[in-house]
């Protein structure tokens, strides 16, 4: 519409301005001056001195309870306990600090008792020991909260599980009303990682519907109970259902930890595992770029299993902080595991494609570390060449990435030709 000339007309476009100007600004804030609806996970609060986390070790399989690990960075001491361990007495010590979110764990005597990478208030990823001992991922939720709508979680199942050259990976939503201590999740779903260009439902177990869960708090953490129905054996559609007691922790940084349990499960139905833990983020609100991905520089751990004869290996190491070709990163260990030298480059992911569907999952990937000729090795997909000119060993993987708060995130789990895992949790420094 053409504007008009002169005084008068200019007058009523100042009130018609004014008039639509209060008239959106009502329906911004609503009556009585109330704030738009919530989207999405609530604001990350900052880190308190002393943050509390709960999760599950890497060979989960074998337990039925949660961890507990505590960070008093105020004090420079840490405890951690396991409760299904036959002596649940918590391991204290004191904490050297490194750089970025890297951790020395001492003992009593002032030696090196384990390691550790935190996001401070979000997650933290704990080897409590030497490099024989499985890696523990947990995850801090200090109270309970709402959720704006439904958030979606992307995860991988913590090692543990036989399944030959196929990773598992699911995700499952969830949502609250006004009140924090109400959730319900829902379109729980798993799948195994493609042998070809699509991933495939997997078939147990499998979730028929939606479920409740009950958030509670006390000392500073809290944790979202449920008990969803789950089918399992051949032909899972029609099969009875068995109640799973479940527990969430959900960081407002999105990270993710389920744990769940299957002591209703009939020994009958051959599913050997008392208990599995899931690891995992939040969705990220658009899809990822691996170039913005993979030059930012990370720490984590990379947990490799055999599981015929239970033995595992964790090991510190650095990935990203480079430039990238195609849809490569590039990382490897520390030497004497400091992670304030530069890591070796003798490990690497390539993400492929991203999912379509789900933002962050790259169910096409690839991870390639050192051939070293050990049991960790001997069933590689393929073998060839690495990132140093030494022999490497290849598998299929899948990978999740989260973004929250600045800071990228990676859990990546890969399988070889007899069902050995191994697990990489990446943390951006």
């Amino acid at each position: 519409m053409m504007e008009p000339f002169g005084a008068k007309p200019r007058a009523l476009r100042c009130t018609l301005f004014r008039v639509l100007f209060l008239a959106t600004l009502a329906m911004l804030t609503g009556c009585g001056g109330s704030t738009p609806p919530q989207v999405g996970l609530p604001t990350q609060p900052g880190a308190a001195p002393v943050n509390s986390y709960v999760g599950g070790q890497g060979n989960s399989p074998s337990e039925a309870l949660p961890w507990s690990v505590t960070i008093d960075r105020s004090k420079n001491v840490y405890s951690y306990s396991n409760p299904s361990s036959p002596s649940p007495v918590p391991v204290t010590g004191s904490v050297a600090a490194l750089t970025g979110g890297s951790l020395v764990l001492l003992g009593p005597n002032g030696y090196q008792n384990g390691l550790a990478v935190e996001i401070p208030g979000d997650a933290i990823i704990l080897r409590p020991g030497d490099t024989t001992t499985a890696p523990v991922f947990a995850v801090r939720q200090a109270s309970c909260f709402t959720i704006g709508g439904n958030v979606k979680f992307l995860f991988v199942f913590s090692p543990g599980l036989t399944i030959t050259n196929q990773a598992f990976f699911g995700r499952v939503y969830a949502s609250t009303g006004s009140d924090a201590t109400q959730w319900q999740f829902s379109n729980q779903t798993l799948y195994q990682a493609p042998s070809g260009s699509l991933p495939s439902n997997a078939i147990v177990p499998g979730y028929p519907g939606d479920y409740p869960g009950t958030c509670t708090s006390s000392s500073g953490s809290a944790a979202v109970s449920s008990a969803p129905l789950a089918n399992f054996g051949a032909g899972s559609q029609n099969s009875s259902t068995y109640t799973l007691p479940t527990e969430y922790v959900i960081s407002p940084g999105g990270f993710f930890f389920e744990n769940q349990d299957y002591v209703n499960v009939p020994p009958a139905l051959g599913w050997s595992y008392p208990a599995i833990s899931a690891w995992g983020v939040s969705e990220p609100p658009a899809p990822l770029a691996v170039g913005a991905t993979a030059q930012v520089s990370y720490v984590g751990f990379l947990f490799e299993t055999t599981n015929g004869n239970k033995t595992y290996r964790t090991r510190l190491v650095g990935f990203g902080g480079s430039s990238v070709s195609g849809t490569v990163m590039t990382g490897g260990t520390f030497p004497n595991e400091d992670p304030t030298q530069p890591s070796t480059v003798n490990m690497s992911i390539t993400f492929g494609t991203q999912d379509p569907l789900n933002n962050g999952v790259y169910y096409l990937a690839k991870l390639t570390t050192p051939d070293d000729g050990t049991a960790f090795t001997i069933s590689c997909l393929t073998y060839g060449v690495g990132q140093s000119g030494t022999p490497a060993c290849t598998n299929n993987a899948v990978a999740t990435v989260g973004y929250s708060n600045g800071r990228y995130a990676i859990i990546l789990s890969a399988i070889d030709t007899s069902g050995n895992q191994e697990m990489l949790v990446l943390f951006q420094q």
